[in-house]
Parts: structure tokens; sequence; C-alpha cells
């Protein structure tokens, strides 16, 4: 294959992706388009998002969980049926169990369902963090910028 034809199919691919920054915001439509910041990080392959008030119980026999997230002074309160427990492994080498929902986020124009966990990520920077199995392979990470889907608010 020639340079020039390499060039041209890199060209096509990347105008297909969607361009996002190192940390963009996420919305979340199922909820007022309740804004969250969010860390994008292709080392994590599983998303999670900073959860407190968590409450497991059953309804109609089925697993559900109600929980609360934050961004600076907002909250919202959500109540999602439990996909599933997750072991997941950070990157200081500790793991712990986590609950596994399903939640839709939109990140510029598009939106999407992805599975996501819930976690204490009190002492982080950014209450979400979105690794590379919501990405989907539809996303190209310019590792150097930020919040290139929307503007910060901060």
């Amino acid at each position: 294959m020639t340079k020039t034809l390499i060039k041209q199919k890199s060209k096509n691919i990347s105008r297909k992706l969607t361009p996002l920054g190192w940390r963009e915001w996420v919305y979340l439509p199922l909820y007022n388009d309740f804004p969250i910041k969010a860390k994008i990080d292709t080392g994590a392959r599983t998303s999670s998002i900073h959860s407190t008030h968590i409450k497991k119980y059953k309804k109609n026999g089925l697993s559900r969980i109600k929980f609360r997230i934050y961004q600076s002074k907002n909250c919202v309160f959500i109540d999602s049926k439990l996909l599933y427990y997750k072991r997941i492994t950070n990157s200081f080498g500790d793991s712990e169990i986590r609950p596994v929902i399903k939640m839709k986020i939109k990140l510029g124009k598009e939106s999407w369902y992805t599975e996501i966990t819930l976690s204490r990520r009190s002492g982080m920077t950014y209450p979400m963090l979105i690794g590379r199995n919501s990405l989907k392979k539809k996303h190209i990470i310019h590792s150097h910028k930020s919040y290139l889907t929307s503007k910060s608010s901060n």
C-alpha cells in the first residue's frame, strides 16, 4: 500500500470518529441532561460514576438499586435495574466488587446506553470516568485537549 493511500484511509477513518478531549462534560438524558464532569480513560475498561446513598432492593422479584450522584452542589437521585456485580481492580492494584447498571449517557450530539459501575470517587477530581468499553470505537481521544464536545462551565 502506498503512503498516499494509507494517509487517505487514515483521514476517512478519523472523519467518522467523534473527537474527545481527556476530560469532557457528560450529560444524562434520562435525568434532564444532568451534567457531570468526566475523565476519558482509555486505560480503564469499565466506566464508573461516584455514587452515594446506595440502596439495593427488590421490586417484582427483580434486583434494583437506588443511589445519588453529584456534580458540584447539584445532585440527582437515580433508581435503576441492578445488572450484576463486577470485580474491579484500580490503578493501585486494589480490587473491589461494584454494582453495575446500564445508563444512557450523552457526549456531544451522540447518546447511547452503556454499563457503568457505582463507586466511591469522592477523593477524585472527576466524579465520572469513561472507560474504553463505553466509547465503542466511535471516538478519537486528543490527550492534550479538553471539553471538545461541549463548553466548560468551570
